[in-house]
This record gives C-alpha cells, structure tokens and sequence, in this order.
C-alpha cells in the first residue's frame, strides 16, 4: 500500500505542478507583451492569477478591472472664486505641487492578454469581463478573433462601459455570431446610439447560440425598437436588458408588437389542443360503455365468439427493429428560435404620456405586455421599474396576471413603479413576485 500511496501522491505533484507552470508562463507571457505594447498589466489579472496559483486551479473567467480613471474632484464655490482670482502663492504651490506628482502609467489594453493566451493555447478561458477600459479597434480585433478560433470555450463575454464605437461593435457582434459558445453578451454603458444598434442587430441577426443581450445605458432611440423586437423573433435570444434607454412608449410598442402576437398565438394554441385533449377523453370514455344490440342473430354472436379464440397474430410492426440512436458527441444543436422571450428588462424607458400618442402610448404598451403575460409559458421576470405607465396601464398588467393565474401557467415576476394606485400595486406585489432566489453559499477558501 506505501509505494501506491507514494505513486498516488507523486502523481498529484505533477499535475499541480502542471497547472502552476502553465498559469505562470501565461502570466510572464501577459507581462512581456504588455511592455512591448506599451501598456500596463491589469492588477485584476494579477490578483486573479495569484489566488488560482495559491488554491492549485486553472483561470477560468478573466476580469480586466484597471481602475486606472482619474478621480474627478468637483471644487465649492468659495475655492473655485480663488481659483479664478489667480492667488500668486496658489500658483507657486500648484507648480511645486506637480513636480513631485508621479507620471502617469499607460492605460491597460486587453490586446496583450488575449494574445497571450493565443499564444499559451490556453483553453481553459470560459468568461471574459472587461469593465472601464478603454477599448480600441486592435483591442475588439484580438477579442474577435479569440471568439472565431473556436477552440477556446468562451460562454459569457462583457464589454461595459469601454467606449465602444460602431467599427468595434461591428467587429464583435461578427464574431458573437459565428461563435457556438457565447450565450451572454453584455455591451452596457456604452454610446452605440441608433447607427450602433443597427449594425449590432444585423451582426446578431445570424446567430443561432446567443440567448442572452445586455444593453443597458447605451443610448438607443425609440427608432432601435424595431431592430430589436426583429432581431429577438429572428434569433433565440430569450433574455433582453434595456435599462435606461430612452425609447419612449413608441419604441417599447414596436418592440413588443410581434412577441405579443405570437404569445397571443400560443395561447390560442394551448386553447385548441386542451379542447382535443377533453374531446379525445370524452370519445374514449364512450367507447368503454358496452353496446347491446337485440337485433343480432345468436349465429353471429357465435362466430365472433369462435374468432375471438383464435389466436392472434404478432403485429408486424413488433419484429421490427428500432431506429439508430444519434450519434453520441454529435453536432452541437443551437437552442431553439423564434418570437419567445423570457427576461425582458425596460426599467427607466421613457415610458410615459410625453411622446407620440400621449396618454394613450403607455395604455396600448401595457396592452401589450398583457397579451404576453397572459399566454407566454416561457415569461419569467419583467422590469418595469421607473417609468409612468399610470393606473389604466398598472391595471392591464394586472389583468394580464389574473389571466395567467387562470391559465395556471408559471409564476413570474414583475418589478413596478409606485406611481401607480397603492392597491393595484400591492396586488402586483403579491401575485408576482418573482421566484425566490437561491441564498449564495459561502465562498470557497
């Protein structure tokens, strides 16, 4: 048992030491190429590597937080007045003030890192999160082509608030597309503005594997409500953040127009097939009653007795042989498309009596919205959170609930402004509240 045990625990070594030489050379690798681009190493990535190098594991999800933003300092009135009265000894203090202030390091750039890890081949990357870095043209080059290689799993890919412009975006989305790995995508804080949601929307068009698309705070008119709600019933994305773009009542309309037909679809649908189902019991219950029939001669009723006792002949279809199962580790099949949606997110939108169609734009929003909660199965969570629907809109959605509650359909959640009656409010508050969220375990040590 001693030298298995000694073999066992060599053995043990070796991988360890494995996973510790591949994640060093990454780093050094990362270092050496964030000198020659004259950049600077992310103390994200640094840390990231230094806690996986002390617990023995291999990096999966990289975070490039830089950190690296000057602070804005906002000056009172009385010290911006002796600012501009220019006090003599004021400037000979700010002078020898900024003689002893360090110079500025170089921005971090994502370029030296992913090609690092192209060149490390290391494949174990399964989530890339940059937040607050400046990110250029090269940068989304390199973040596009990791996506397009194929080899490296990359299922969750966030670009917040990296001033984006639409040649990056471009650049990107072409990739997301390809990609088989990418299910979320989150782009938010960034100025894409309507050309950007254009060129985002037709990039995502034709992809088939994403299912989850954040753009929060990114400028999008009530123009991009018709790309978007196009590009959801084309694809199957199934998850949509749009927190804090101004699409007014007339965007969200165009947005959901076609999702709430099709829920409308569904439901007339589940109609149809629950009077089949009762239809089909009701025949077979009546086919279960026995029928006498006085007519019929006892000669008859003998002969079918004497064919009853034959014995009955095997169904052909028995000797048959099943169909071929698939192929285990076949083709990866994409997750199904078409006008579903399941999260929906449109939190401080603009929703209110101030655009095209006054009061009653946020009504016929909410008429929507009612149609797709009263039939969609797959509906989980909507947030409509900051915007001024008012009482009429605040009792669609509550018939839209009540609806669904007779459907015995999934529970869902609806997050509500409280400029709306208290009492439809509370109703909401009770009959959706959302599903309870699992409590976070401890972290690992």
């Amino acid at each position: 048992m001693a030298p298995k045990q000694q073999a066992a625990v060599g053995m043990k070594k070796v991988s360890e030491t494995a996973i510790v030489r591949s994640m060093k050379e990454l780093m050094r690798d990362y270092e050496i190429r964030a000198e020659k681009y004259e950049t600077t190493v992310s103390n994200s990535i640094r840390k990231q590597f230094k806690k996986a190098l002390d617990d023995d594991r291999l990096v999966t999800r990289f975070v490039v937080d830089p950190q690296d933003r000057r602070v804005v300092e906002y000056w009172d009135d009385e010290k911006l007045a002796k600012a501009l009265q220019g006090d003599a000894d004021e400037g000979r203090r700010r002078k020898a003030k900024i003689k002893h202030v360090k110079e500025d390091k170089p921005l971090v750039k994502i370029l030296p890192l992913i090609d690092a890890i192209r060149a490390r081949r290391y494949t174990h990357i399964q989530e890339l999160l940059v937040w607050d870095c400046h990110v250029e043209n090269d940068d989304a080059l390199s973040v596009a082509g990791l996506l397009t290689r194929g080899c490296y799993p990359v299922s969750r890919l966030e670009l917040i608030d990296c001033f984006l412009d639409s040649k990056s975006v471009g650049n990107i989305v072409a990739a997301v597309a390809v990609s088989k790995t990418v299910k979320e995508l989150a782009l938010d804080f960034n100025e894409l503005g309507e050309k950007g949601c254009r060129i985002l929307c037709t990039g995502l068009s034709r992809g088939k594997f994403l299912t989850h698309l954040s753009l929060s705070y990114c400028g999008l008119t009530k123009q991009c409500g018709l790309w978007l709600g196009n590009l959801v019933c084309e694809t199957a994305i199934r998850e949509l953040n749009l927190d804090g773009n101004p699409l007014e009542a007339e965007g969200v309309i165009a947005l959901l127009s076609q999702l709430a037909e099709a829920a409308e679809n569904e439901g007339f649908e589940r109609a149809e097939e629950e009077k089949r189902r009762l239809k089909a019991i009701e025949d077979a219950r009546r086919a279960t009653r026995p029928v006498l029939d006085m007519d019929m001669s006892q000669l008859e009723q003998n002969a079918n007795a004497g064919e009853a006792d034959k014995p009955s002949s095997p169904s052909p279809s028995l000797g048959k042989k099943r169909g071929k199962r698939g192929r285990k580790g076949g083709k990866l099949e994409p997750p199904p498309s078409g006008p579903q949606i399941s999260v929906l997110k449109l939190a401080d939108t603009g929703i209110n009596h101030m655009g095209r169609g006054g009061n009653f734009a946020p009504v016929r929003c909410m008429q929507l919205l009612k149609s797709i909660i009263s039939h969609s199965r797959d509906l989980q969570e909507i947030d409509l959170f900051g915007n001024a629907i008012g009482d009429l809109g605040a009792r669609q959605i509550l018939e839209g609930i009540l609806t669904r509650k007779e459907a015995k359909l999934p529970q869902i959640g609806i997050r509500m402004g409280h400029r709306i009656n208290q009492d439809t409010f509370d109703i909401i508050h009770k009959l959706a509240p959302g599903p309870k969220k699992k409590g976070k375990g401890k972290k690992g040590k």
